[in-house]
């Protein structure tokens, strides 16, 4: 097949979706991808991609397509200037791609308007577009403060609706989304059309690490207003007197919030905050913790999302405790891989803490998760599902 990819980031940044094109590539197919350039997490453009240079690379076989986009540079209009220029640009350079794509594969997280370049091709050349809904809109909204009823939530919804139902097939990654896509824009998705994300590969095998007297917890993943890491620093200093080490891996806009709040409960032995790490330095912060933390506010719908640190937490085998309801709730409840506490609440988070390094089983939560990841969220078995699924919208045999 020949594949157009949409989405606004790609390497050097973070994002999964390079893994997804390069295993594309390796089961025989062409992929061109219509990317941003990279600014994501510095919210500057490197000096090597500034002034029309490096438009268009071949990284690892992936033919990739920059367009031009403003740099986010992390402030509220820099972030609505970013969006809005990838949107145009990348909308400006599908109309001028080739026209013999067989299928494209929208990768949407926030916001939704990432998928519109696809939607523009799809429109112009009439090849079938897959959108994978990994962050539901209008709903992402709450992480901005701007709820329902306000004007500019109403006419998200109205957008968010209308690139939804455009799609030719609606692929989404929490079950959750389901029951949010049919409620919220009445659009009735398959069960089978539930595609979650996979870990990285680095996750699948830990170096070996010395055991503690210490308990080791450890948070890794972005710091914002939706993970709620406030709940993880305040329930620290609950338990400021026992023998407990949190360590607080990531960043992002509550970053330094958090670091003064831990300040100010005086928790400079308890709390270590380390910043944001490269992947390939996880494997160490995984290995000597005796459970991985995963954390979110308590917003109805915020809560459908699965963050995607959970299958990395399933992957390296180790218990989790969560701050959290919703979809991860029912995943970690599911696989007996860990206890959750209700969002937003120190007390009842540092009760379960205190549960899970009195539990002589907890062992087996880590066996558990594993077991779960291979079952669920492998990733050999989801690209599998992907390819099937992008072949049978492109009129292939899978």
């Amino acid at each position: 097949m020949k594949i157009l990819v949409v989405y606004q980031h790609y390497k050097p940044e973070p994002f999964r979706i390079h893994e997804i094109c390069e295993d594309l590539v390796k089961r025989g197919h062409s992929v061109t991808a219509v990317v941003g350039l990279p600014d994501y997490p510095t919210g500057k453009i490197p000096r090597e991609y500034r002034f029309f240079r490096k438009r268009r690379e071949t990284i690892n076989g992936v033919d990739v397509r920059r367009c031009f986009e403003i740099g986010r540079r992390n402030t509220k209009a820099g972030l609505a200037l970013n969006y809005a220029s990838y949107m145009l640009s990348g909308s400006l350079k599908a109309l001028f791609l080739r026209h013999d794509f067989d299928v494209v594969y929208a990768y949407n997280t926030s916001p939704v308007l990432m998928a519109v370049p696809a939607m523009v091709y799809r429109a112009f050349f009439k090849t079938k577009v897959m959108l994978h809904v990994m962050d539901i809109w209008p709903a992402c909204l709450a992480a901005m403060n701007v709820r329902e009823g306000q004007w500019f939530y109403t006419w998200m919804k109205r957008v968010s609706r209308n690139i939804y139902q455009r799609a030719d097939r609606l692929v989404y990654s929490s079950r959750r989304f389901r029951t949010y896509l049919k409620d919220v824009h009445h659009i009735d998705v398959s069960k089978e059309n539930y595609l979650p994300q996979f870990a990285d590969d680095v996750f699948g095998a830990l170096p070996a690490h010395t055991p503690s007297e210490v308990t080791e917890l450890v948070f890794a993943g972005n710091i914002g207003r939706v993970q709620g890491v406030e709940t993880l620093v305040q329930a620290a200093a609950i338990l400021k007197k026992q023998p407990i080490r949190w360590h607080i891996l990531g960043n992002g806009a509550n970053y330094e919030s958090c670091r003064t709040l831990a300040k100010e409960l005086k928790l400079d032995e308890q709390v270590v905050f380390y910043g944001r790490r490269p992947v390939e330095e996880m494997p160490k912060f995984f290995a000597m913790a005796d459970a991985l933390l995963v954390s979110m506010r308590g917003e109805e719908y915020v809560s459908f999302t699965l963050p995607g640190k959970v299958q990395s937490y399933m992957a390296a085998g180790k218990p989790i405790l969560g701050s959290i309801s919703g979809e991860a709730e029912d995943i970690i409840r599911e696989a007996q891989c860990g206890l959750c506490a209700p969002s937003d609440d120190p007390k009842a988070f540092a009760e379960i803490v205190m549960k899970f390094t009195a539990d002589e089983r907890r062992g087996g939560m880590g066996k558990n998760a594993r077991r779960y990841y291979e079952t669920h969220f492998a990733k050999q078995g989801l690209m599998d599902t992907l390819e099937r699924m992008l072949k049978e919208l492109a009129g292939e045999q899978p």
